[in-house]
């Protein structure tokens, strides 16, 4: 099957590539990058071993090649027209923001954009939850990192939970090639920064799925890849730590990338993999359960599970050119 980037260039563009190289099922047709079309992607990354290249193929252009999927990596705002473009029998992974809310009106205010779409009928990407849903899917909404660290670490217990306090940590990578820190690493090195206390954008991502009252608040750290959720839940009932590690083992039994870790994970435990770990599963005198996930903010949490997802949707084994 023949596939295509647009937004090839950028960190999650390139773990595409990169991923996308690797998988039997498919040839990478299209490469798209604006800025830099022609060039070999290893001038820009010297560790990619092929000779592939830059492309900048027009949407008339990609409609005639007739690419089984597209993914989109390119910033909110930009995604959901380029999808309206695309003929429909080519099915799409959008990794931005445009399709993840269901009520586009509740999208439009927080990232404060028009969109072209008034109805939204792509599926939320991450497939320990829709996974069914997904392999039927058109479009698909690949989730935020943030979102699927704390999604995933919260969902099994949710209705357990009177309110959740979600403190998690990601490498600077998650704010990509134009950001301060990709132009100077020197302000996150021995650093630990938080930002947006209250109201970054993935609070209201997650809040589609985890209906427990809930507090958010991300920082960024010297690493360049990986992220950490912990999530402070607090129980309206007392519960046992082998009652909780049921329910979650139960809820996972059938992902194959969330794994029930037998103690605490750590962030280097799933860098550079498609897996999410999460342990801890700790409680207090408080009924205050403690639970960690940890993921790589670039592969599970943007371009690993986004071929995830176009395995599904396409028929392959969930797994291909993941492991």
């Amino acid at each position: 099957m023949k596939v295509g980037i647009i937004g090839a260039s950028g960190y999650t563009g390139h773990e595409l590539v990169r991923i996308l190289s690797r998988h039997k099922g498919v040839s990478l047709a299209i490469a798209n990058s604006r800025s830099h079309a022609g060039k070999r992607v290893k001038e820009l990354y010297p560790d990619f071993g092929g000779n592939l290249r830059y492309t900048d193929y027009s949407i008339d252009e990609i409609n005639r090649l007739k690419p089984d999927a597209v993914f989109i990596a390119l910033p909110h705002g930009l995604s959901a027209d380029m999808a309206i473009k695309l003929d429909r029998g080519i099915k799409i992974i959008d990794l931005g923001a445009d399709f993840r809310f269901s009520d586009m009106k509740t999208y439009e205010k927080i990232y404060n954009v028009k969109s072209p779409v008034k109805k939204n009928t792509a599926v939320y990407g991450l497939p320990e939850l829709f996974r069914e849903r997904i392999k039927k899917a058109r479009i698909v909404a690949n989730p935020g990192c943030y979102a699927t660290a704390c999604i995933l670490a919260a969902y099994p217990v949710q209705k357990y939970a009177k309110y959740i306090v979600f403190d998690c940590k990601s490498g600077w990578s998650g704010a990509g090639k134009e950001s301060a820190y990709a132009k100077d690493p020197s302000i996150v090195k021995d650093n630990l920064i938080a930002y947006k206390l209250t109201s970054h954008r993935h609070k209201y991502e997650i809040e589609q799925f985890i209906k427990a009252p809930l507090s958010f608040t991300p920082h960024v750290f010297g690493a360049f890849q990986g992220m950490m959720c912990t999530a402070h839940m607090l129980l309206k009932k007392n519960m046992k730590k082998s009652e909780i590690i049921k329910a979650y083992s139960s809820f996972y039994r059938n992902a194959q990338f969330t794994k029930i870790a037998d103690g605490v994970p750590e962030i280097r435990s799933t860098q550079k993999t498609n897996f999410c770990s999460i342990g801890g599963f700790e409680t207090d005198e408080n009924n205050q359960l403690v639970v960690v996930s940890t993921i790589d903010n670039l592969i599970k949490g943007a371009s690993g599970q986004a071929v995830q997802n176009m395995n599904l949707m396409l028929g392959f084994d969930e797994a291909e050119g993941l492991l």
